[in-house]
């Protein structure tokens, strides 16, 4: 017999009030945020509100503030649910003439007697490591009914998405991991965490990890495979035991030669966790809902997620636009280094839609890890601060949500 996740009581009954909220609703607005793990949850979501033949309508926005809650109040809903947000902006959320759930792994302000909050904080969970928006989404969807199992592949995505698979599932992740394997929606096993065509492609063009002098620079990557026997021309997948094992060390030690925590070297290789419907791991879902999020093509990763093949396609295109972009700020990162205070260092992404990912992979692989980062956006005279810590920070005591 199939297993169950397990909840503390409070928590369960919390999920619990909101499935009975989506049971009584004929029409259900959804919104999520538009990063990997805000579209896993939306496209979890879709996926269970349409198995329950509800209506609904679904959209991804950069963000919550009282201009979106404003515009969210002038449609008239009378059943929202919040995915991946709201726990920050409860009182813009009270406002709301409407029954309110909010979805949110994020630090909260404070408990409300009219919205219903679904957040592990409040029970006792941390929601930078053990649930994110997609496994809480794929939470209520399973309460609301067990068939909703085949959309935890779409949660898992979201959990590597927001990087909460790093040093091993935990919590709710765990949780709903091992039973999506028994369940055998899924399946892992451990690897190289790599992926591409050769080997010269596969090293030249990742950014996570993101190697200093190697990424970007096909004729730098050559030359150190030719130095450990590697021909660069040959196939990833097709590499043998002994070949991978080298590259692998080779690769850590370069890692730990640039600065980066042990906890971040020792991710080159982890668990891979294959998805056998989509023919895809949830490593690889998750930087193509990224890529499409961040593109500003939202609705192509709900309906990759939703299982279309043509978009899979697309989305590989716009990975692969994605990617480069990514690249080609953070060669100038490494090259420019960041402004550098007592205790932060900052730059400047003149790109908002992509400020987060430089910020977190600078922070990760480039600059110094001992202070947190911030990246600078400039847009219609107002400045957009995205900021990132290594877990190591956060462990000791970091809290930028507070900071800033």
């Amino acid at each position: 017999m199939n297993g169950s996740i397990a909840l503390p009581a409070d928590f369960s009954d919390a999920v619990k009030h909101a499935a009975k909220m989506v049971d009584k609703a004929e029409y259900v607005r959804v919104i999520s945020h538009y990063d990997a793990d805000g579209l896993a949850a939306g496209s979890v979501m879709a996926g269970a509100l349409r198995r329950m033949g509800k209506q609904f309508h679904l959209s991804m926005v950069k963000g919550l503030d009282a201009g979106a809650v404003e515009r969210i109040a002038k449609e008239g809903n009378a059943n929202i649910i919040f995915l991946d947000m709201g726990s920050g902006q409860i009182d813009g959320l009270e406002s709301l003439d409407a029954k309110v759930v909010a979805l949110d792994h994020h630090k909260p302000l404070r408990k409300s007697k009219k919205v219903i909050q679904v957040n592990p904080h409040f029970h006792g969970m941390d929601g930078m490591v053990e649930a994110c928006g997609a496994s809480l989404s794929l939470l209520l969807s399973v309460v609301m009914d067990e068939a909703n199992w085949d959309l935890s592949p779409i949660a898992l995505a979201g959990v590597v998405g927001d990087r909460q698979h790093m040093g091993g599932m935990k919590g709710l992740n765990q949780q709903i991991l091992e039973l999506a394997v028994e369940r055998k929606h899924v399946t892992v096993q451990r690897g190289l965490n790599l992926t591409g065509t050769t080997v010269l492609d596969t090293i030249s063009n990742s950014v996570d990890p993101y190697f200093v002098g190697l990424s970007g620079r096909e004729e730098n990557v050559a030359a150190f495979l030719e130095s450990v026997k590697i021909n660069p021309k040959s196939p990833m997948g097709s590499l043998d035991e002994v070949y991978r094992r080298k590259l692998t060390s080779m690769l850590s030690l370069r890692l730990m030669g640039q600065g980066c925590r042990p906890e971040t070297v020792e991710e080159l290789v982890s668990d891979v966790h294959w998805i056998p419907s989509m023919e895809l791991s949830a490593s690889d879902l998750a930087d193509l809902l990224n890529a499409c999020g961040r593109m500003d093509h939202e609705g192509l990763g709900v309906a990759l997620s939703m299982g279309d093949r043509e978009a899979l396609e697309q989305a590989n295109g716009l990975r692969r636009q994605y990617t480069s972009k990514i690249l080609k700020r953070l060669l100038e990162i490494e090259e420019d280094g960041a402004e550098q205070k007592d205790h932060i260092q900052y730059f400047d992404a003149p790109d908002p839609s992509l400020a987060g990912a430089q910020c977190g992979l600078a922070m990760q692989y480039i600059l110094d890890q001992g202070k947190p980062t911030l990246a600078l956006s400039k847009a219609d005279g107002k400045v957009k601060v995205s900021s990132r810590g290594t877990k190591h920070l956060v462990s000791k005591g970091l809290d930028l949500s507070s900071g800033l």
